[in-house]
C-alpha cells in the first residue's frame, strides 16, 4: 500500500483531538464488556473455525467421490468381462456347479425327492430344458417352451450344450460348449460309491444367453468371483495413488489454515492411544472387507452381495465405497495435520505429552531421577572431605576401612588376600593424587578470595578438571566484568552530558530572550516574536522533562499497564491515520503490507500507541528524503512481528544496542530536534508488555522489528 498515493487507505479523522477521544471511547467500551469477553471470544472462534471445518469435510468428500467414481471406467477399460466369461465357462468350477445343478433338478423336480436348495431354485442366467420321456415329465425355466422357441434360444445364445447320460455312466455332449466330463460327474454324484446308473436316460440342454452377466444367481456369482482379485487389486491401486496425492496436498497446505478446522484441533488434542485405537478399528474393518472379498461365501446372495457390488458397480458400491473412502481419507488427512502439529509444538509437547503412556512415563522417570539424585546427594555427603585440613588422617581411615572390607572378601584363601593388598595399594595412590589435587584447588580458591587472580592450575586432574579450568578462567571473567563496569560508567557519563546539553539548549534560549524582552523601546511586533520563541522553547523544555520522567519510569518498570485484548493491526492503522498530515508533508514514500484479518494481543492500548508514535517520529527525523519506508507485518502461530525499514540520512557508525539507550541519537552532532529518548522509551514499553524490540543495521539500512505475543 502506498500511503502517499492513496489517502483513503489511512481512513482516520483529520482532527487529532477527535481521534484520541474515539480511541479512549473504544478502550472504555472494551472495559465495559470485559465480563462477557470470554463468551464472546469463544463464539467468535467457533464462527471463525466453522468455515474451515466445512470446507475440509466437503473437499474430502468430493475427493472420495472422484476416487470411487474412476473405478468403473478403469474397470471397463482394463478388465473387459467378455474374456472373463469365456474363461469362466472353460473353468472346471463352472462345470462342477452345472453337475450339481443337474443333480438337484433330477432328484428334486423329476424324482420328487425331499430336497430343497434355494441357490439352485433361483437360476435365471442359464436356461435349461429336460424333454419328457415315458417316465419323466418335461422340465424347463423357459416359458411356453416348444421346439421353435428352444431353437431360437439356442441361435441367440453365447453357448449351449446338450448332455445325455447313457448306460454305465457314460456321458455324451453336443453343442458349442465343451464340458469336462470328470468335473461334471464330480458334481453329479457325491462319491464314487454313488450309483450313477439312476441318471441313465437323463437328457438336459443348457443354454447360456448373451446377457448372462446381467443376472444374479449361483452361476453369475461364480463368474464374478473368478476375477474378484483383479478388481480388488484395481481398487487398491486407485486407493494407493489417491492417498499418495492426498498426502502431497495435505503437506503442501499451510498449517496455519489447517489448524483453524475444528475437527483437526479436536483430533490433535485426542490422546495418542485413542488415535491408535481409531486406526486399529479402521484397519480391522478394512481388513475384514478385503478378507470378505477374497474369501466370499458364494452361498449368500442378499442385498449387500459384495461380489455383485464390486463387479456391477451398483448403488450400494458407491454408498459403501464413498463412506469407507471418506473415512480413510479423513484419517489420513488428520494424521498429516497431527504430524505438522508435532513439528510446530515440538516432539515433547506434541507427541510425548499427547500420550497417556508418555505422561505416565514422564512422571515415573522424574520420580526415579529424583530418587537417584537423592541417593547421590546422600553418598556425596558421606564422602565429603574437609580439604582445608591435612588429608592424611582421612586417607588412613579410608584405607583401613577398605582393608577390613576386602579382608572379609578375601576369606576364600591366601591368594585373595594378596589381591586385596594390591587393590589397597592402588586405591592409596589414587586417593593421594586425588586429595592433593583437591588441596591445590583449595589453595587457588583462597588466593582468589583475597583478590589475587594470578593463578595457574594443572587442568589434567581427572574428575576435578572442570573445576580447575573454571578457576583458570576466572581471570578472563573478571576482566570481562571490569570492561562491562567501565562501559556502564562511560554510558552514565554520556547520559549526564547528553541530559545537560539537551536541557541547557532551550534553557539558554529562554534566558537570552527574557533578557531581550527587558530592553526598553521594543516594538510590539518584536515583543510578540520573542514571546513566540519563548513559548516554543518552553514547550521544548517541557517535552524533554516529560520524556525523561517517562523513560525513567519505563526503564525501572515503575509504570501502570492496563492490559486488554487489542487488535494490534487496527491500532497501528489508527497511528498512521493520526500521522496522515505529517506523512503528506514529508517527502517519504510509505509502503505497508498489513494483513486484513485481526491480530489480537494482550497490550496496553495507550502505551502501544506511544511505541508506534515514537518509531514513526524516528523515521520522520532520520530518513533520507524521497526514500521509501517499508512496514511489514508477519504473523505466526504464537506472535506477530512488525518490521520498519528505512534509509538513514546520517552515517550510522553506532552500535545497534547503544541506539536504544537513553539520550542516544543517530545524529551525533545533536543538531536535530528530539530528546533521544524515543527508541529507549519504545523498547522499555515493549519489554514491559512481554515483547521484543530488535534493531539491525546494514550500511545505511535501518531495520527495527517489534514482536508481541498473540493473545490465546
Amino acid at each position: 500500500m502506498d500511503i502517499n498515493s492513496n489517502n483513503n487507505n489511512v481512513g482516520i479523522d483529520s482532527s487529532e483531538e477527535n481521534s484520541i477521544i474515539a480511541h479512549e471511547s473504544s478502550i472504555e467500551y472494551i472495559e465495559k464488556d470485559e465480563n462477557n469477553s470470554l463468551e464472546g471470544s469463544s463464539n467468535n472462534n467457533k464462527k471463525r473455525f466453522m468455515p474451515y471445518t466445512l470446507i475440509t469435510i466437503v473437499l474430502l468428500f468430493i475427493y472420495s467421490f472422484i476416487s470411487v467414481s474412476i473405478y468403473l471406467p478403469l474397470k471397463e477399460a482394463y478388465l473387459p468381462h467378455e474374456e472373463n466369461i469365456e474363461k469362466y465357462f472353460n473353468n472346471s468350477s463352472f462345470v462342477h456347479t452345472l453337475g450339481r445343478h443337474t443333480k438337484y433338478l433330477y432328484q428334486s423336480k423329476i424324482l420328487k425327492e425331499d430336497w430343497y436348495e434355494s441357490r439352485f431354485e433361483k437360476v435365471d442366467s442359464i436356461k435349461f430344458y429336460v424333454p419328457s420321456t415315458g417316465t419323466n415329465q418335461e422340465l424347463s425355466n423357459i416359458k411356453n417352451i416348444d421346439n421353435t422357441i428352444l431353437q431360437r434360444e439356442i441361435d441367440n445364445s453365447l453357448y449351449y450344450v446338450t448332455i445325455k447320460v447313457l448306460d454305465n455312466g457314460i456321458i455324451e455332449t453336443e453343442g458349442s460348449l465343451d464340458i469336462n466330463q470328470s468335473a461334471f460327474l464330480g458334481g453329479l454324484v457325491f462319491s464314487n460309491q454313488e450309483d450313477l446308473n439312476k441318471f441313465t436316460g437323463l437328457e438336459i440342454t443348457y443354454i447360456v444367453p448373451r446377457n448372462f452377466a446381467s443376472y444374479s444367481d449361483i452361476f453369475t456369482n461364480g463368474f464374478k468371483e473368478l476375477n474378484i482379485e483383479s478388481y480388488l487389486i484395481l481398487i487398491l491401486v486407485i486407493g494407493g495413488i489417491s492417498i499418495l496425492l492426498l498426502l502431497i496436498i495435505a503437506f503442501s497446505i499451510p498449517y496455519i489454515h489447517q489448524q483453524k478446522s475444528i475437527i483437526c484441533r479436536l483430533y490433535n488434542k485426542l490422546f495418542l492411544e485413542f488415535k491408535i485405537l481409531l486406526w486399529a478399528a479402521l484397519f480391522a474393518g478394512f481388513g475384514a472387507l478385503v478378507f470378505g472379498l477374497i474369501n466370499v461365501n458364494h452361498y449368500y446372495y442378499g442385498l449387500l452381495n459384495i461380489v455383485e457390488m464390486v463387479y456391477d458397480v451398483n448403488r450400494y458400491f458407491y454408498l459403501l465405497g464413498i463412506s469407507i473412502t471418506f473415512l480413510i481419507y479423513m484419517f489420513v488427512y488428520l494424521n498429516v495435520v497431527y504430524i505438522k502439529n508435532i513439528y510446530h509444538l515440538g516432539f515433547k509437547e506434541g507427541f510425548v505429552r499427547n500420550s497417556i503412556i508418555g505422561r505416565l512415563s514422564g512422571r515415573i522417570i522424574r520420580f526415579v531421577c529424583n530418587k537417584v539424585s537423592n541417593i547421590k546427594k546422600s553418598v556425596r555427603r558421606l564422602l565429603e572431605l574437609d580439604i582445608s585440613k591435612d588429608p592424611n588422617k582421612k586417607i588412613i581411615i579410608i584405607l583401613i576401612t577398605n582393608i577390613v572390607v576386602l579382608w572379609f572378601v578375601a576369606l576364600g584363601g591366601w591368594f585373595m588376600i594378596l589381591v586385596a593388598i594390591a587393590y589397597s595399594i592402588f586405591l592409596f595412590k589414587y586417593f593421594v593424587s586425588f586429595m592433593y589435587s583437591l588441596k591445590d584447588i583449595h589453595d587457588a580458591s583462597c588466593q582468589l578470595a583475597v583478590g589475587d587472580f594470578n593463578i595457574s592450575l594443572e587442568e589434567e586432574m581427572g574428575l576435578l578438571s572442570p573445576i580447575a579450568k573454571n578457576l583458570n578462567n576466572i581471570k578472563e571473567g573478571f576482566q570481562l566484568a571490569i570492561n562491562k563496569e567501565i562501559k556502564s560508567e562511560r554510558m552514565k557519563a554520556e547520559l549526564i552530558s547528553n541530559v545537560s546539553h539537551d536541557l541547557k539548549t532551550p534553557l539558554t534560549s529562554i534566558i537570552t530572550y527574557v533578557d531581550l524582552l527587558q530592553k526598553p523601546n521594543l516594538s510590539v511586533e518584536t515583543q510578540a516574536e520573542y514571546v513566540q520563541v519563548l513559548e516554543k522553547k518552553s514547550k521544548r523544555l517541557k517535552l524533554l522533562i516529560e520524556d525523561l520522567f517517562e523513560a525513567s519510569k519505563a526503564s525501572s518498570g515503575n509504570i501502570d499497564l492496563y492490559l486488554e485484548k487489542i487488535d494490534v493491526i487496527s491500532l497501528f492503522r489508527q497511528t498512521l491515520g493520526e500521522l496522515e498530515e505529517r506523512i503528506k508533508e514529508s517527502t517519504l514514500i510509505f509502503k505497508t503490507n498489513l494483513p486484513d484479518n485481526k491480530v489480537m494481543c494482550l497490550l496496553d492500548g495507550k502505551r502501544t500507541y506511544r511505541i508506534f508514535e515514537n518509531i514513526m517520529n524516528n523515521i520522520f527525523k532520520y530518513s533520507m528524503e524521497y526514500s521509501r519506508v517499508y512496514i511489514d507485518v508477519q504473523e505466526s502461530i504464537h506472535e506477530v512481528a512488525i518490521t520498519f525499514k528505512n534509509i538513514s540520512s546520517y552515517e550510522m557508525n553506532f552500535d545497534n544496542i547503544e541506539i536504544t539507550e537513553r539520550f542516544a541519537r543517530g545524529d551525533k552532532s545533536r543538531t536535530t530536534e528530539g530528546s533521544g529518548l524515543g527508541l529507549s522509551i519504545a523498547k522499555n514499553l515493549v519489554q514491559l508488555q512481554k515483547g521484543e524490540l530488535n534493531i539491525a543495521i546494514d550500511g545505511d539500512l535501518f531495520k527495527l522489528t517489534i514482536k508481541f505475543p498473540k493473545s490465546i
